[in-house]
């Protein structure tokens, strides 16, 4: 029988009141998010459409279509990765005539001569965590980007698996037991309905990953910071990066990690800054590591810990103000 808080629930029926626990209970690893700001599209695994397709004339083309078609208001400004599919970001959320409306002219401009590009309707994100998973072992550089290949290599082989890939929102991320553990866990962010009913389907199974049958469990909503893949921050996730520029996780310059020998010289290629450590003004001896060096950054060390985290970066005093 439920028991019903009298001030919590004054004013609604019983038969609302009996809903909203519900609900309460069902989505506890359930978050809604700015992300439903947006149009994803879902190309077939052989399309070479990505998100780089979409170049600032086809957006703009696709702006001048919007406004002058169906008299729309919503700009679109730019396309990003969107776990298996293109994130295309709008300033609110588009009602589903646009939507239909920009696939439909998608489509027209990237023919597919099998299967047509489709659209992942966007409601919510459900936070799942997978347990266990067998450590590959590989260098402090390598070690996420290898591990990150098998696990989502496993994934596409479990039948679990299979269905849950295709529901990943943003890049899994990795954290080992402890630095000597055989075994690590993954944070899986999933699309979902209001009501988490997709984390639902995959909370305690398995999905069997290097001959381990590792579980899905359900996590809280942003158990941990999130680290930016562009600016190398914590806080946000690089679609919502405010960042001038990108930053090199290897030496915190104004590149990216792909052309940092690239732009660095010879003599400094391998000399390495940590973007978080310099920005919170430690010392030099304490900043020579990369972003990523989970083993001596700091950061890392306490990526779970956002009170630690937001007392790095104290807000500034604004003269005048007591």
């Amino acid at each position: 029988m439920v028991e019903l808080p009298c001030g919590r629930f004054r004013g609604l029926s019983f038969l609302q009141s009996v809903h909203s626990l519900s609900l309460g209970l069902l989505s506890k690893h359930t978050a809604h998010g700015a992300s439903r700001r947006a149009i994803i599209l879902t190309p077939p695994a052989d399309s070479p459409v990505t998100a780089a397709s979409f170049t600032p004339e086809v957006i703009n083309n696709l702006n001048r279509l919007l406004k002058s078609d169906v008299k729309s208001d919503v700009i679109l400004t730019h396309a990003s990765v969107e776990g298996n599919g293109i994130c295309i970001a709008a300033p609110r959320v588009p009602f589903p005539a646009e939507i239909a409306f920009v696939l439909k002219h998608v489509r027209r401009i990237f023919p597919s001569p099998n299967i047509p590009i489709g659209h992942s309707p966007i409601t919510s994100t459900s936070y799942l965590k997978i347990v266990d998973i067998p450590h590959v072992p590989a260098s402090s550089k390598e070690w996420a980007l290898k591990q990150h290949k098998a696990f989502m290599s496993a994934l596409n082989k479990s039948p679990v698996g299979v269905s849950l890939a295709k529901l990943i929102k943003h890049k899994p991320r990795f954290m080992r037991a402890s630095p000597h553990s055989d075994s690590c866990w993954a944070w899986v962010d999933i699309h979902d309905t209001v009501a988490g009913s997709n984390a639902r389907l995959y909370i305690s199974k398995f999905v069997s990953i290097g001959g381990t049958n590792c579980q899905i469990k359900g996590a809280r909503p942003h158990s941990g910071s999130v680290h930016c893949a562009r600016c190398q921050h914590w806080g946000h996730h690089s679609d919502q990066c405010r960042a001038k520029c990108a930053r090199c996780s290897l030496c915190s310059g104004p590149h990216t990690e792909a052309n940092h020998f690239k732009y660095v010289d010879a003599k400094r290629a391998d000399v390495r800054q940590c973007a978080n450590c310099t920005a919170a003004k430690r010392p030099a001896d304490k900043r020579s590591h990369s972003s990523t060096d989970s083993k001596v950054c700091p950061f890392w060390k306490n990526r779970f810990d956002r009170a630690w985290l937001k007392c790095q970066f104290p807000a500034r005093s604004t003269s005048g103000v007591q």
